[in-house]
């Protein structure tokens, strides 16, 4: 979908300014902060939108899900977002009002603060069922909508899609940076367009590899999904976690790529995770042990490619970077592509929370950094985005 087609915050002012009875802004964000580090990235996206509104005089009514909780779960304030209001509370530099009673116990009209957060969209049945009931409740809340969660935007539920059925709906500032961010390895491409496509699985990819496999010039592969290919093509991997049932579609990808498809040379290995790597080569991997990060021999070639790069797409782990013992590829690369960006103006597009996570320091010298996982990868193949989708000017 191009840019120009969605009902952007621009337009989302034209339309204020027409209407002057629009009071509330029911926003989306994905607020999913991750457990155990204080990354706030998902709240800082949503600033700007959030503030402008708030500037134009529009009270702002926040919704987004948090973790994966059952419908039982409803009482279990493990899973509210309480948890989380003081955190938005001073990215914003505003006071956030929450609401932890069901919506359907709410009088809309009696919610009148400045921000205010309510509880847990999958507190609700409806919400992944692109429910109506609970999409057009939602709607009460608001004479206007906001879809700023691009990370959501690939799933088909009630506060993404069903509810622009109900409302004026727009595109916040965070969605459309996502949009033209990934959009430039999408469509008119700096070649040459390298990929590094990593994580564990081939199963959860298949879609970009098979897509990136089609436009990328060289596609790398690394991360424990490089172990898949390796095993298909008959090396023996020893106990590296390997995905038999992907043999045929690692094979297919191999023999159809119309990009140079790179795989590792050397891998860490160890016993253990808990252990210190030794370098091998892909042939030379002792019995009993498991790969955990590529070798130095697989990094100097992947920086010789990126070194020759216009476009850089990363998506996915190269190693077990969670690890200090086994980090040593993620931060060499991350330095590598952080100076090709810097210095000779590489475009760099990073997607996906380990990906992200394994930059370290290097996140503000990347081109663009996406805060979503799945609906990045679904971009990237191709796929249009029901949540985007909906938010066509058409």
């Amino acid at each position: 979908m191009m840019v120009t087609m969605i009902k952007n915050f621009e337009a989302f002012k034209e339309f204020c300014l027409v209407h002057k009875n629009v009071k509330k802004c029911v926003l989306r964000a994905d607020l999913n902060l991750p457990s155990g580090i204080e990354d706030l990235s998902r709240i800082y996206a949503i600033r700007d939108t959030v503030l402008d509104v708030l500037g134009m005089g529009l009270n702002v009514i926040l919704i987004s899900h948090y973790k994966r909780p059952s419908i039982e779960d409803v009482s279990n304030q493990k899973y509210s977002l309480r948890n989380i209001v003081d955190k938005v509370s001073r990215v914003l530099n505003e006071d956030v009002h929450f609401i932890g009673d069901s919506i359907f116990d709410i009088a809309p009209d009696s919610v009148n603060s400045k921000i205010t957060l309510l509880e847990n969209l999958r507190f609700y049945d409806g919400e992944t069922k692109n429910d109506s009931k609970l999409a057009e409740r939602l709607s009460k809340f608001g004479d206007v909508y906001i879809n700023d969660a691009f990370s959501v935007s690939h799933r088909k539920h009630a506060s993404v899609c069903a509810i622009t059925e109900y409302l004026p709906s727009f595109a916040g500032y965070s969605l459309m940076r996502e949009i033209k961010g990934i959009s430039k390895v999408t469509s008119n491409i700096a070649r040459p367009f390298t990929a590094i496509i990593g994580g564990s699985k081939i199963s959860s990819k298949i879609e970009v590899l098979q897509q990136i496999s089609k436009t990328a010039d060289n596609l790398i592969i690394a991360g424990a999904m490089a172990n898949t290919f390796l095993a298909a093509t008959g090396v023996d991997m020893q106990k590296s976690l390997v995905e038999p049932d992907q043999f045929e579609m690692a094979k297919k990808i191999l023999g159809e790529s119309a990009a140079d498809i790179v795989l590792p040379m050397d891998f860490l290995v160890a016993g253990d995770i808990s252990e210190m790597g030794k370098n091998h080569g892909i042939h030379e991997i002792p019995e009993g042990f498991a790969c955990f990060d590529i070798g130095g021999e697989s990094v100097r070639a992947m920086s010789g490619i990126i070194g020759k790069s216009k476009t850089l797409l990363w998506n996915g782990a190269l190693g077990a970077f969670e690890f200090s013992n086994f980090n040593k590829s993620s931060e060499v690369i991350a330095k590598f592509v952080a100076d090709k960006t810097s210095n000779d103006g590489m475009i760099s597009i990073i997607g996906g929370g380990e990906t992200v996570a394994s930059l370290g320091n290097y996140r503000d010298d990347m081109t663009f950094i996406s805060t979503a996982g799945g609906a990045f990868l679904e971009f990237v193949a191709g796929y249009e985005l029901p949540g985007v989708a909906s938010l066509s000017s058409d």
